[in-house]
């Protein structure tokens, strides 16, 4: 622990006497310190006890008022200038930090503030939008420190005696004190604003400096004496009170109800998080805060929403988080918090991303193949093959190593497909975005319509097929139409005329369709076309050629 030398203590309280002319209200609070006086205490005593020299006595008289035979009452409290008085150096501890919050030292040194630094007196810590700062001090002491905040350590110390002292001045923003120790008679914990003196004895409350015309103070555990214009109140737990510069503190007001449990998943697999404010009768607006931990001191991030309202948690990383809600009034005090209330967040793996086909595809594979990017934290894969975009209906569901799967025989229709993945320890991940697919009919092949013979040629039609930008036509001498005599893979019409003549004997005729995005259909059952080479002059063909049906769904 850093070490604060008696010049460095002495140069802090002429610190603070250069801003007690900007703020003379706050001479006495930044340059003495209280001392509780215990039975059987006299001046020389006290003097001996805990300041640098036995004639110390006088001065103190003479700050308190007090003249021969210098009687001092049992369980008063005496001011004591703080050069005066033998101590041992503390500090405070940066527990956590959210955001790039800053350090001022006395001598007006900027830097920046990380996690496990230490803040000596004298010394203010600085908060912007959106940054947070959690300190611990000795003796189970904690304090937050919000957003937008500006706060000193006016001093820290431990007595002689081994009592700590801590006094901070807040110039702007809202702070939360927790002690979770009471304090002992000799100890305090106090924290000074322009208008106002807060105080509390084992206990946790929120101070809000908006500005230097009013504060708002708070009591969730224990009570806190709050002291402005002269007047002192005793604030306890569940009620608030609002200073107004000039004025003594308001009277105790209750705070608003705390808000309900709002609505939340098991766990959080895809970013933002989306969380809705729960209702509330009374309140202008919900604040979440979400914490690292369960104590709710390591503070991550705070929003305001209406009731009714989402807060949307944009930025994460995976892991546990807790969150804690309280609803603000009209008047601006805010109830106790509900919480915490546990979040998991696992985005890590994520979903996997169908690499092909592309979704809405239409094709005449009644086995069509579906694959995915693989991923290294995959143990395996979950995969769902439905009749309907909800899978209500689902005709297939397996588990697969593979980053790939090829569906049972499936006729016409229209099909939907996802995937998800399952970590190594268990962890199922959101399913992949549903993939539509549409398989088509396959062509059908009917009853001879038409064939016309002509001087260029026998010319083949047969019915236009909707959706279809073309077709294609081959014919051959054998089935496996290996030795081809005609073919067309361009034709934008139903027919197709076969130039020329044919020799006599068996030909062999297919047709297949293309769809616009180039895919095409399998081909037809083969038909056979005879010529016969018994006829002269006028050539007589025999055939089987039937009517070729492209039925698409």
């Amino acid at each position: 622990m850093k070490q604060i030398s008696r010049s460095y203590m002495l140069f802090s309280l002429c610190f603070f006497f250069f801003l007690s002319l900007v703020h003379p209200s706050l001479v006495l609070a930044e340059t003495l310190v209280p001392l509780h006086v215990k039975k059987g205490t006299g001046l020389i005593r006290i003097a001996l006890e805990y300041c640098s020299k036995e004639s110390d006595w006088k001065e103190i008289a003479k700050i308190n008022n007090l003249k021969a035979p210098y009687h001092i009452r049992t369980n008063s409290t005496l001011q004591i200038p703080l050069s005066m008085l033998r101590t041992k150096d503390v500090s405070a501890q940066v527990a956590s930090i959210s955001g790039t919050p800053q350090l001022v030292t006395a001598d007006s040194k900027v830097m920046n503030l990380n996690k496990g630094d230490l803040v000596l007196p004298g010394q203010t810590v600085i908060t912007g939008k959106e940054e947070y700062v959690h300190l611990i001090f000795p003796d189970y002491k904690h304090t937050r420190i919000g957003s937008q905040s500006e706060m000193t350590l006016v001093y820290l110390m431990r007595l002689s005696d081994d009592n700590l002292k801590a006094q901070f001045s807040l110039k702007k923003g809202h702070i939360t004190h927790r002690i979770l120790k009471k304090l002992k008679a000799n100890e305090h914990f106090d924290t000074r604003t322009a208008i106002a003196i807060t105080g509390i004895r084992g206990t946790e409350y929120r101070l809000k400096a908006g500005d230097n015309e009013n504060n708002i103070v708070e009591t969730l555990q224990g009570k806190v004496v709050v002291t402005a214009a002269g007047k002192q109140l005793v604030l306890p737990k569940g009620k608030g009170s609002k200073i107004i510069k000039g004025h003594p503190p308001s009277p105790p007001r209750n705070l608003p109800d705390t808000p309900a449990l709002p609505p939340m998943k098991e766990v959080y697999r895809v970013l933002p998080v989306v969380i809705t404010a729960p209702a509330h009768a009374n309140a202008k607006s919900i604040r979440l805060r979400l914490t690292s931990d369960k104590e709710g001191q390591a503070t991550l991030l705070e929003q305001l929403a209406g009731p009714g309202e989402d807060f949307t948690l944009p930025s994460l990383l995976d892991g546990h988080y807790f969150l804690f809600l309280s609803a603000i009034d009209s008047k601006d005090f805010e109830s106790f918090p509900t919480g915490p209330i546990p979040l998991a967040l696992r985005t890590v793996p994520a979903a996997p991303l169908i690499s092909k086909p592309k979704s809405g595809q239409q094709t005449f594979d009644t086995n069509p193949k579906i694959s995915w990017l693989k991923s290294e934290l995959a143990k395996q894969y979950n995969v769902q093959l439905a009749a309907d975009e909800n899978f209500s209906v689902l005709l297939e569901e397996q588990e697969t190593k593979d980053s790939s799967f090829t569906t049972q025989t499936l006729g016409p229709g229209t099909y939907f497909f996802r995937v998800q993945l399952i970590a190594e320890d268990g962890f199922k991940t959101l399913f992949s975005p549903a993939l539509a697919l549409e398989i088509m009919e396959q062509p059908k092949l009917g009853n001879t319509e038409f064939i016309a013979e002509g001087d260029d040629g026998i010319t083949l039609q047969w019915p236009a097929v909707s959706n279809m930008s073309g077709y294609m036509i081959q014919v051959a001498t054998d089935k496996n139409f290996t030795h081809l005599v005609a073919s067309e893979e361009h034709l934008t019409e139903p027919s197709y005329t076969i130039k020329g003549n044919l020799a006599p004997g068996n030909h062999y005729i297919r047709i297949r369709s293309i769809m616009s995005n180039g895919q095409k259909s399998p081909w037809t059952p083969t038909q056979t076309l005879t010529v016969d080479s018994t006829s002269l002059g006028i050539m007589h063909y025999v055939f089987g050629l039937g009517l070729i049906a492209l039925i698409l769904l």
